[in-house]
């Protein structure tokens, strides 16, 4: 808690969304002396904690959305599947408002392809791909085994997570099924694209929190292990596991020129993948707190989410320090008893 007044710039945080990871935002807000309020269409929500002022309405509803933002100083995000036109529209209607991300940088974070324009624009090391669509894929199909010898998936621009949106791509994969992929991943407004499959030793990641001035903090970069998609474990920092320093180095200067490129403020999450080589290459972007910086929370220490109010709130950024290794587990929910 800050007892110094004249640190707060703006007092009130708007949240976007309502479910685990706003609570943990709304949580680290109070503990910082803010008011917090969120937005949802349901009254029975994660976020709906005392001391957090919940607002009924939807965050795609321009009416709504306007409403709850004349009760805010800053709005920030909890995940990135929102329109960014609408908050484009609020942005200008309600100028004093100060969205953190912005609206620019939610619309990068949603399209893959968009983030691969970066990573080639900015010389950053990321996995080969090549677009392709429903009426092209079965004539290309070939010459996509030929330029990835090595195996492909099939990914959707939009709306892919937790392995939702992937389509890995074997000789014995109908090509029925790729031209159905690709024309559904279509009507539901993605782009398409093929992206080699990588050979890869580790799966890692970086959160990263930068204020609006600049400055930033780095959390460890972790080791990660996914299963069918899922974040299952982390453990941070990765080097516990054996990553190298210089993977550590490497990341940090990914992830410094992806958040001053896209004029970042808040927490910038980095999935990477080390190859056999050495080599760390950018797999994908999240705009937010994330689930591989979660080990953070139990530290004792600051927290991904105490940093990433206190930067969109324009407050002092604290220093991240672990000293022990951290290790995080999901533990998936039990399957409910049928009816």
């Amino acid at each position: 808690m800050y007892d110094d007044n004249s640190l707060y710039r703006y007092r009130r945080l708007g949240i976007l969304g309502s479910g685990q990871l706003a609570r943990m935002l709304a949580e680290a807000a109070l503990r910082q002396d803010l008011r917090v309020a969120v937005l949802s269409p349901d009254g029975e929500v994660p976020a709906a904690i005392p001391g957090v002022h919940l607002h009924r309405g939807r965050p795609d509803d321009t009416v709504d959305l306007q409403r709850f933002c004349r009760s805010c100083d800053v709005l920030t995000i909890e995940n990135e599947f929102l329109d960014t036109q609408v908050l484009g529209r609020i942005q200008v209607a309600q100028p004093q408002l100060r969205i953190r991300p912005g609206p620019t940088a939610i619309a990068l974070a949603q399209d893959k392809l968009a983030q691969k324009d970066t990573f080639q624009r900015l010389h950053i090391a990321t996995a080969d791909f090549q677009p392709v669509s429903s009426d092209s894929i079965v004539q290309q199909r070939s010459d996509l085994e030929r330029r990835f010898p090595a195996g492909f998936l099939l990914k959707w621009s939009r709306f892919g997570y937790d392995g939702r949106g992937n389509l890995p791509v074997t000789p014995d994969t109908p090509t029925i099924d790729l031209v159905r992929f690709c024309r559904a991943g279509e009507v539901a407004g993605a782009r398409i694209y093929a992206e080699e499959r990588i050979a890869f030793i580790a799966e890692c990641a970086m959160v990263a929190i930068r204020s609006a001035g600049g400055s930033m903090r780095f959390l460890p970069l972790t080791w990660t292990r996914q299963e069918a998609g899922v974040c299952l474990e982390v453990v941070a920092p990765g080097a516990c596991l054996g990553l190298p320093a210089s993977a550590v180095a490497t990341a940090q200067r990914v992830v410094h020129s992806l958040a001053d490129s896209w004029q970042f403020c808040g927490s910038l999450a980095v999935e990477f993948f080390l190859t056999r080589s050495g080599q760390l290459l950018v797999n994908e972007v999240a705009p937010r707190v994330h689930n591989t910086g979660h080990f953070s929370l139990y530290s004792g220490l600051v927290s991904q989410f105490d940093l990433h109010v206190q930067a969109v709130m324009d407050l002092p950024l604290a220093v991240p320090r672990y000293p022990q290794p951290q290790i995080m587990r999901n533990i998936p929910c039990p399957a409910e008893d049928p009816p």
